[in-house]
Protein backbone atom coordinates (compact mmCIF):
# COMPACT_ATOMS: atom_id res chain seq x y z
CA UNK A 1 0.00 0.00 0.00
CA UNK A 2 1.12 3.67 -0.95
CA UNK A 3 1.52 5.79 2.01
CA UNK A 4 2.06 9.98 2.67
CA UNK A 5 4.99 10.07 5.40
CA UNK A 6 3.77 11.86 8.29
CA UNK A 7 7.86 13.71 8.30
CA UNK A 8 7.43 13.26 12.47
CA UNK A 9 11.27 11.97 13.05
CA UNK A 10 10.27 8.50 14.55
CA UNK A 11 6.87 8.34 13.88
CA UNK A 12 6.55 6.75 10.53
CA UNK A 13 8.47 3.88 11.54
CA UNK A 14 5.45 3.06 13.81
CA UNK A 15 2.90 3.37 11.13
CA UNK A 16 4.58 1.10 8.33
CA UNK A 17 6.21 3.69 6.21
CA UNK A 18 3.21 6.40 6.90
CA UNK A 19 -0.48 7.30 6.26
CA UNK A 20 -2.52 5.02 4.14
CA UNK A 21 -2.74 6.91 0.31
CA UNK A 22 -6.32 7.85 -0.15
CA UNK A 23 -7.41 8.23 3.43
CA UNK A 24 -9.30 10.45 5.56
CA UNK A 25 -7.98 11.08 8.84
CA UNK A 26 -8.72 13.09 11.72
CA UNK A 27 -5.96 15.10 13.52
CA UNK A 28 -7.90 15.99 17.08
CA UNK A 29 -7.19 17.46 20.07
CA UNK A 30 -7.33 20.65 22.70
CA UNK A 31 -6.64 24.21 22.15
CA UNK A 32 -2.53 24.42 22.37
CA UNK A 33 -1.92 20.90 20.86
CA UNK A 34 -0.15 22.14 17.45
CA UNK A 35 -3.22 20.35 15.89
CA UNK A 36 -2.53 22.98 12.69
CA UNK A 37 0.93 23.17 12.72
CA UNK A 38 1.42 19.13 12.63
CA UNK A 39 -1.20 19.20 9.35
CA UNK A 40 0.88 22.06 8.34
CA UNK A 41 3.81 20.59 8.58
CA UNK A 42 2.33 17.03 6.52
CA UNK A 43 1.59 19.20 3.74
CA UNK A 44 4.62 20.96 4.21
CA UNK A 45 7.27 18.73 3.90
CA UNK A 46 5.45 16.22 1.11
CA UNK A 47 5.36 19.45 -1.07
CA UNK A 48 8.95 20.33 -0.41
CA UNK A 49 10.40 16.88 -0.28
CA UNK A 50 7.87 14.73 -2.06
CA UNK A 51 6.78 16.98 -4.92
CA UNK A 52 3.15 15.93 -4.14
CA UNK A 53 0.81 19.26 -4.17
CA UNK A 54 -1.60 20.06 -1.32
CA UNK A 55 -4.49 21.97 -0.28
CA UNK A 56 -4.66 24.02 3.15
CA UNK A 57 -8.09 25.23 3.61
CA UNK A 58 -8.56 27.55 6.57
CA UNK A 59 -12.49 28.57 7.91
CA UNK A 60 -10.73 30.20 11.31
CA UNK A 61 -7.09 31.97 10.81
CA UNK A 62 -6.40 34.18 8.73
CA UNK A 63 -4.20 33.00 5.40
CA UNK A 64 -1.49 35.56 6.60
CA UNK A 65 -1.38 34.92 9.84
CA UNK A 66 -1.29 31.30 9.43
CA UNK A 67 1.84 31.96 6.94
CA UNK A 68 3.95 34.07 9.64
CA UNK A 69 2.84 30.98 12.22
CA UNK A 70 4.34 28.46 10.05
CA UNK A 71 7.43 30.22 8.74
CA UNK A 72 8.14 31.23 12.89
CA UNK A 73 8.21 27.14 13.06
CA UNK A 74 10.69 26.81 10.38
CA UNK A 75 8.57 26.07 7.40
CA UNK A 76 9.08 29.21 5.07
CA UNK A 77 10.80 27.78 2.06
CA UNK A 78 8.72 28.73 -0.84
CA UNK A 79 6.83 25.95 -3.10
CA UNK A 80 4.40 25.94 -5.50
CA UNK A 81 2.91 22.99 -4.29
CA UNK A 82 0.89 24.28 -0.82
CA UNK A 83 -2.06 26.55 -1.70
CA UNK A 84 -4.19 28.09 1.05
CA UNK A 85 -7.67 28.90 0.99
CA UNK A 86 -10.32 30.04 3.08
CA UNK A 87 -13.96 30.43 3.53
CA UNK A 88 -14.25 34.04 1.62
CA UNK A 89 -12.61 32.06 -1.32
CA UNK A 90 -14.43 29.64 -1.61
CA UNK A 91 -17.62 31.74 -1.04
CA UNK A 92 -16.13 33.60 -4.04
CA UNK A 93 -15.54 30.22 -6.17
CA UNK A 94 -18.43 28.74 -5.07
CA UNK A 95 -20.74 31.76 -5.43
CA UNK A 96 -23.61 32.78 -2.63
CA UNK A 97 -27.11 33.12 -3.43
CA UNK A 98 -28.57 35.55 -0.44
CA UNK A 99 -32.21 33.64 -1.41
CA UNK A 100 -30.95 30.31 -0.68
CA UNK A 101 -27.76 30.54 1.34
CA UNK A 102 -25.88 27.17 1.44
CA UNK A 103 -24.87 25.81 4.79
CA UNK A 104 -21.01 25.89 5.26
CA UNK A 105 -20.81 22.00 4.78
CA UNK A 106 -22.30 21.53 1.59
CA UNK A 107 -20.45 24.81 0.21
CA UNK A 108 -17.14 23.20 1.25
CA UNK A 109 -18.86 19.97 -0.79
CA UNK A 110 -19.35 21.98 -3.93
CA UNK A 111 -15.93 23.78 -3.59
CA UNK A 112 -13.84 20.37 -3.10
CA UNK A 113 -16.18 18.39 -5.39
CA UNK A 114 -15.14 20.74 -8.58
CA UNK A 115 -11.63 20.89 -7.71
CA UNK A 116 -10.65 18.03 -9.97
CA UNK A 117 -11.70 19.98 -13.12
CA UNK A 118 -9.57 23.30 -11.60
CA UNK A 119 -6.53 21.87 -10.09
CA UNK A 120 -5.17 18.61 -9.44
CA UNK A 121 -4.10 17.84 -5.52
CA UNK A 122 -3.04 14.95 -3.75
CA UNK A 123 -3.25 16.39 -0.19
CA UNK A 124 -5.84 18.21 1.64
CA UNK A 125 -6.05 19.81 5.10
CA UNK A 126 -9.66 21.23 6.60
CA UNK A 127 -9.02 23.57 9.68
CA UNK A 128 -11.16 22.88 11.81
CA UNK A 129 -14.39 20.71 11.04
CA UNK A 130 -16.08 22.33 13.76
CA UNK A 131 -16.02 25.65 12.06
CA UNK A 132 -18.20 24.07 9.27
CA UNK A 133 -20.72 23.44 12.21
CA UNK A 134 -20.73 27.50 13.38
CA UNK A 135 -20.70 28.82 10.23
CA UNK A 136 -24.24 28.05 9.23
CA UNK A 137 -27.40 26.22 10.75
CA UNK A 138 -27.13 22.55 9.49
CA UNK A 139 -30.56 20.57 9.98
CA UNK A 140 -29.19 17.33 10.36
CA UNK A 141 -25.81 17.27 10.78
CA UNK A 142 -25.21 13.39 11.06
CA UNK A 143 -26.52 12.53 7.96
CA UNK A 144 -24.24 15.90 6.36
CA UNK A 145 -21.31 14.43 7.86
CA UNK A 146 -21.76 11.18 6.66
CA UNK A 147 -21.90 12.59 2.93
CA UNK A 148 -19.09 14.83 3.43
CA UNK A 149 -16.88 12.50 4.01
CA UNK A 150 -18.21 9.96 1.83
CA UNK A 151 -17.22 12.60 -0.98
CA UNK A 152 -13.55 13.25 0.43
CA UNK A 153 -12.93 9.30 -0.44
CA UNK A 154 -14.16 10.34 -3.51
CA UNK A 155 -11.91 12.87 -4.56
CA UNK A 156 -9.06 10.51 -4.42
CA UNK A 157 -6.95 12.64 -2.29
CA UNK A 158 -5.29 11.93 1.19
CA UNK A 159 -7.38 14.20 3.62
CA UNK A 160 -6.55 15.35 7.01
CA UNK A 161 -9.08 16.97 9.06
CA UNK A 162 -8.63 19.09 11.82
CA UNK A 163 -11.16 18.28 14.81
CA UNK A 164 -10.99 20.79 18.04
CA UNK A 165 -12.20 18.51 20.88
CA UNK A 166 -12.28 19.49 24.91
CA UNK A 167 -10.16 18.24 27.54
CA UNK A 168 -11.43 14.82 28.85
CA UNK A 169 -13.68 14.36 25.91
CA UNK A 170 -14.06 10.51 25.27
CA UNK A 171 -14.73 11.46 21.35
CA UNK A 172 -13.34 13.09 18.88
CA UNK A 173 -15.94 14.70 17.34
CA UNK A 174 -18.52 16.93 17.83
CA UNK A 175 -21.71 14.55 17.06
CA UNK A 176 -19.75 11.14 17.95
CA UNK A 177 -19.91 9.89 14.34
CA UNK A 178 -16.93 11.28 12.91
CA UNK A 179 -14.68 8.80 14.79
CA UNK A 180 -15.86 6.03 12.75
CA UNK A 181 -16.30 7.66 9.56
CA UNK A 182 -12.55 8.19 9.55
CA UNK A 183 -9.83 5.69 8.42
CA UNK A 184 -7.30 7.27 10.99
CA UNK A 185 -7.60 9.23 14.77
CA UNK A 186 -4.43 11.07 15.48
CA UNK A 187 -4.77 12.62 19.09
CA UNK A 188 -3.02 15.50 19.78
CA UNK A 189 -2.72 16.01 24.24
CA UNK A 190 -0.58 17.70 26.66
CA UNK A 191 0.27 16.43 30.16
CA UNK A 192 1.47 18.83 33.19
CA UNK A 193 4.06 17.71 34.57
CA UNK A 194 5.34 19.60 37.36
CA UNK A 195 5.53 23.25 36.14
CA UNK A 196 6.26 21.96 32.12
CA UNK A 197 3.44 21.10 29.65
CA UNK A 198 4.31 18.24 27.84
CA UNK A 199 2.58 17.52 24.78
CA UNK A 200 2.20 13.86 23.50
CA UNK A 201 0.40 12.25 19.95
CA UNK A 202 -1.00 8.86 20.03
CA UNK A 203 -2.42 7.01 16.87
CA UNK A 204 -6.10 5.91 18.64
CA UNK A 205 -6.88 4.09 14.88
CA UNK A 206 -5.44 3.91 11.48
CA UNK A 207 -6.90 1.20 9.14
CA UNK A 208 -4.58 -1.09 6.87
CA UNK A 209 -1.80 0.02 9.57
CA UNK A 210 -0.51 -2.30 12.33
CA UNK A 211 0.31 0.40 15.38
CA UNK A 212 0.42 0.31 18.87
CA UNK A 213 -1.42 2.66 21.20
CA UNK A 214 1.08 4.07 22.74
CA UNK A 215 1.36 7.96 23.63
CA UNK A 216 4.34 9.36 22.01
CA UNK A 217 6.32 12.53 23.69
CA UNK A 218 5.90 15.11 21.01
CA UNK A 219 8.90 17.83 20.44
CA UNK A 220 9.46 20.62 17.75
CA UNK A 221 12.69 22.38 17.07
CA UNK A 222 13.75 24.26 13.59
CA UNK A 223 14.17 21.12 11.83
CA UNK A 224 10.79 20.04 12.37
CA UNK A 225 8.63 17.55 14.73
CA UNK A 226 9.79 14.59 16.21
CA UNK A 227 8.80 11.77 18.98
CA UNK A 228 10.36 9.28 21.61
CA UNK A 229 8.99 6.18 22.05
CA UNK A 230 8.44 4.59 25.51
CA UNK A 231 11.84 2.54 25.23
CA UNK A 232 14.10 5.70 24.30
CA UNK A 233 12.38 7.44 27.14
CA UNK A 234 13.07 5.07 29.69
CA UNK A 235 16.91 4.04 28.12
Amino acid sequence: MERIKTYIDRLDEQLEGGIPKGTVSLICGTPGCMKSSVAYSILYNNAVKEHLRGLYVTFEQEIASLKQQMERLGMAEATDNLTIVDHAMIDQTVGVDMRFELNSIKKAKTYLTDLPDREDYDLLVIDPLNALYTLTTIKNPRKEIYRFFTELRQLNMTSFIISEIHQGDNRFGKYGVEDFLSDAIIHLDYRREKDILERYIGIVKMRYTNHNLQYYPLFYNRTGFTIYTKEEMEF
